[in-house]
């Protein structure tokens, strides 16, 4: 016969072991140099005529796959990254973020824009992804670390 457990150490285990998954998250500065390059990749291939557009995003979407399944091997796990709560926020500002890039290389390929501007927005998009995959992760361990509701 089992006993019932107390609600407050239920809750208290739960905490616990969702703070112990956020504690054996580190990992290598070098993804998100990968990640934040591979979304620039992204961006800028947008400016590229076709089909050089075409190939070079479909080889991007390859290497986020590579990512993904080496992130699953190395930690057993993947977490979509707009259903956390304080991480989802992270996430969406970077999806908007990467809509407005993204708009400056169609600029130049539908509208006759500037040649430059779909390397300055694959630039700029390196730099915000490469810094907003670690406010990302800590925004996710905080999330990790509240009792869930």
């Amino acid at each position: 016969m089992t006993q019932d457990p107390d609600p407050h150490e239920a809750l208290a285990s739960i905490q616990a072991a969702r703070a112990e998954i956020g504690r054996g998250l580190d990992y290598p500065v070098w993804w998100d140099f990968a990640y934040g390059g591979i979304l620039a990749v992204i961006v800028a291939s947008l400016g590229l005529p076709a089909p050089w557009n075409t190939t070079v995003f479909i080889f991007a979407m390859l290497g986020v796959v590579l990512m993904v399944q080496w992130w699953k091997r190395q930690f057993g796990w993947w977490v979509n990254g707009y259903s956390p709560r304080r991480a989802g926020k992270v996430a969406w500002v970077l999806v908007a973020f990467m809509m407005g890039m993204m708009g400056l290389g169609l600029w130049t390929r539908l509208f006759d824009g500037p040649a430059w501007a779909p390397w300055v927005a694959g630039a700029l998009t390196w730099i915000v992804a490469g810094f907003s995959g670690r406010l990302w992760m800590n925004a996710y361990k905080k999330d990790l670390a509240e009792l869930p509701r």
